[in-house]
């Protein structure tokens, strides 16, 4: 994907609040920072969390951080659509969510 990117030809940049003349300021201001293609750049998630856009729906005791960043090393494998299935299927099984003593709000999801 990084490479298809890289070989697209330079466009500027679209202003977001006139694409969205409707949309809320700090909705438009956060698609924006999170829009953003290099990472360097890129709001990352505890920073979205933090921005006014979500002051209203935040509850910083309910939120947590990852314990380890994202490890993209499997993006750069060449692999079948075999593999990626197994890969994903694997994934899917190990997958254990959070579960947060005396949380105020419920998923919906049992564990």
């Amino acid at each position: 994907a990084k490479s298809y990117i890289k070989s697209l030809p330079k466009i500027p940049k679209k202003d977001l609040s006139v694409l969205f003349p409707k949309a809320n300021p700090l909705a438009v201001d956060l698609l924006d920072k999170m829009l953003q293609l290099d990472v360097e750049k890129r709001i990352t998630a505890t920073e979205a969390l933090a921005h006014p856009y979500f002051e209203q729906f935040r509850d910083i005791e309910e939120e947590t951080e990852a314990q380890q960043s994202y490890n993209d090393s499997l993006e750069r494998q060449k692999l079948s659509l075999d593999e990626w299935r197994k890969h994903i299927y694997k994934e899917i099984l190990s997958f254990s969510p959070i579960a947060r003593k005396g949380s105020k709000k419920r998923s919906g999801m049992s564990l």
